[in-house]
């Protein structure tokens, strides 16, 4: 990378790019500073920050990893952002309301390994007063616009957060998301947000004003897909002094896989699927499905009811009163200067009893079993981020009725223990953007960001405010702890047992074909309907086969299920290399057909589709 291909002005400030150029050393830290604290200068006063870390200060924190000199570090010389809810040691927390505000003396495990990674602060961010909305204008901080339009809304909660990485002022912002503050800012600034299961990442480090501890996760704002994953594999894991931390997280892969040649994808049914009039959102989502259907996706269309009888759940039913436990004395001692629509929000918390919790809880269970059979169909739920977007105007003549027509995509995420990725997905004909979230059950996040991100590329859109191109992926490595193997037949992906992988957190990693030395047969009396590989290397031919990769205790889980006359052995791959695969008994395809001049399964049995 030369010296001149990264611009003072607008040069991207993605991972990739930062890292590769520190690395070759043909940009500084110090160089990336000033021309943020620039940037900024430049913007004005733009209601993103509610505290700026001063030029100098992170300076001196750019020059002391100069004079050490580059580490490799995962975060070394990155600079970023941080929502003003979350604690920093030292500097002030005020939940948006300043009159609330204190001296953090603690910044809880997530934060601390982001410091430890060598990522630079530059500053804490605006945000709707306790987290409380999905606009952006609750705060006495002055309500931030969306990078393309002044008029229009930012999103919230985590607004700052979001334009500070739109507008090329951070690489990524730790932000919050109980019902959409994590993904509703990155659909309105052409950005990406990262919003992980539950539990996975430790909320220690979340102030108590406001915190909705059952479901509230941070969660990351990110230029790609691939940034904000990293940062997330950095900050997750299981934190033993938060009581809402997962044991589990410490094991949970978040490599994002590529997606797979075919897969299904659901999208709401009918009159589910709202745009609120806008027929420009409407056009998009549209698009979306039609991009991901190009890219092997397989449309399959969802009861959306009880994802939408949740979403209902989270504002007009208890789970305000959570935030009264830590709220309820705020209340009570700055009732004057707290926001109007927070305060009338908030005023509904004792409207609820013992028994509407309970209720409440019962019937979320009800409607997560009612779903959990849906996630054996699809990879992922599509969804629009929001139905549409509104001007600040709009958003001020009716502020609780919009800011509910703009979370129905993303209430029930959390409550349901699901994981979502959000990303661009075009513009609107007046320029502003929109996005979508790929959705998947706890702990899916690499199924999720694999085909998130294979999207996002295929958008070919900017990234942020700037004219920047998505940077070429880089080979993703093996996650630890897992073993490939390569299946030939009714487990290719789009195929019936496919499930059998994605169950067990199998992960796509590449199609390929085998050595010019195997034969493939149809099976008869099996069901699902299976071929059998056997290698004869007199006549032989290359077979297409797909390589996914599985947990350990997958693996073997996997493998002990295989029926005879199936086995597995090591495969011959085109390109000399080999891997586990399944092989067949070859006693067992005599007079069986002989379907080796299909190449494959699936064209063996698209073809008998005819």
């Amino acid at each position: 990378m030369s010296e001149l291909k990264w611009s003072d002005t607008t040069g991207s400030l993605d991972l990739s790019t930062l890292s590769s150029a520190y690395a070759a050393g043909t940009l500084t830290p110090t160089r990336v500073v000033n021309a943020i604290y620039d940037r900024i200068a430049a913007r004005g006063e733009d209601h993103v920050w509610t505290y700026l870390v001063s030029r100098e200060t992170a300076l001196v924190t750019a020059e002391v990893l100069e004079a050490e000199g580059y580490d490799g570090r995962p975060l070394w010389g990155i600079p970023f952002s941080v929502k003003d809810c979350n604690d920093i040691v030292g500097l002030p927390t005020t939940n948006a309301l300043k009159e609330g505000a204190y001296i953090a003396t603690s910044s809880g495990q997530a934060l601390d390994r982001i410091f430890d990674a060598g990522a630079i602060l530059i500053g804490k961010t605006n945000m709707d007063q306790f987290g409380i909305g999905l606009v952006g204008m609750r705060t006495p901080y002055g309500a931030c616009s969306s990078v393309f339009d002044d008029r229009f809304i930012s999103g919230g909660s985590s607004s700052g957060s979001g334009v500070s990485v739109a507008a090329g002022l951070s690489s990524f912002s730790i932000a919050n998301d109980a019902a959409g503050s994590g993904r509703v800012p990155a659909g309105f600034n052409n950005i990406v947000g990262i919003k992980p299961t539950p539990g996975l990442v430790s909320n220690a480090c979340v102030s108590g004003g406001g915190c909705v501890k059952t479901i509230e996760t941070l969660a990351i704002f990110s230029l790609t897909v691939e940034d904000g994953m990293s940062v997330l594999r950095l900050i997750a894991g299981y934190d033993p002094s938060y009581p809402f931390s997962r044991p589990e997280a410490d094991a949970v892969p978040l490599i994002p896989a590529p997606a797979p040649p075919r897969f299904r994808f659901g999208v709401p049914a009918g009159k589910a699927l709202r745009f609120f009039g806008d027929t420009e959102a409407e056009r998009l989502f549209g698009e979306a499905m039609a991009r991901l259907t190009a890219m092997g996706g397989e449309k399959v269309e969802v009861d959306f009811a009880p994802f939408e009888e949740t979403q209902r759940i989270l504002y007009e039913g208890p789970w305000i009163s959570e935030r009264a436990l830590s709220l309820d004395s705020v209340l009570e001692k700055h009732s004057e200067v707290i926001h109007p629509v927070t305060r009338q929000i908030l005023s509904k918390s004792s409207n609820f009893t013992a028994g509407d919790t309970f209720a409440a809880i019962h019937r979320i269970a009800e409607l997560k079993r009612d779903t959990r059979a849906l996630w054996d169909n699809i990879a992922v739920l599509l969804v629009p981020t929001t139905p549409t977007i509104y001007t600040k105007e709009e958003i001020a003549a009716n502020p609780i009725q919009l800011n509910s027509n703009l979370g129905i995509y993303t209430n029930f995420v959390n409550l349901m223990g699901l994981c979502g990725i959000a990303v661009p997905n075009g513009f609107r004909k007046d320029g502003l953007p929109l996005g979508v979230t790929f959705l998947a059950p706890g702990f899916e996040e690499a199924r999720a960001a694999g085909i998130a991100a294979s999207f996002h590329r295929a958008t070919r859109l900017k990234l942020g405010k700037f004219d920047n191109a998505y940077p070429e992926p880089a080979d993703v490595s093996l996650p630890d702890g897992y073993r490939e193997i390569a299946v030939v037949g009714a487990h290719l992906s789009g195929m019936p047992l496919n499930h059998e992988l994605t169950q067990r957190s199998g992960l796509f990693r590449r199609a390929t074909r085998t050595s010019g030395d195997y034969r493939l047969f149809a099976l008869s009396g099996t069901m699902p309907p299976k071929p059998g590989l056997i290698r004869d290397v007199s006549s032989g031919a290359p077979i297409d086969v797909e390589v996914w990769a599985l947990p350990v205790a997958g693996f073997g889980d996997f493998i002990d299920r295989i029926p005879a006359p199936l086995g597995v052995g090591k495969l011959s791959l085109e390109d000399g290399s080999s891997v586990t695969g399944f092989l067949c008994e070859a006693i067992a395809v005599k007079e069986q057909p002989d379907i080796t001049a299909y190449g494959g399964w699936r064209r063996y049995v698209e073809s008998m589709a005819v």
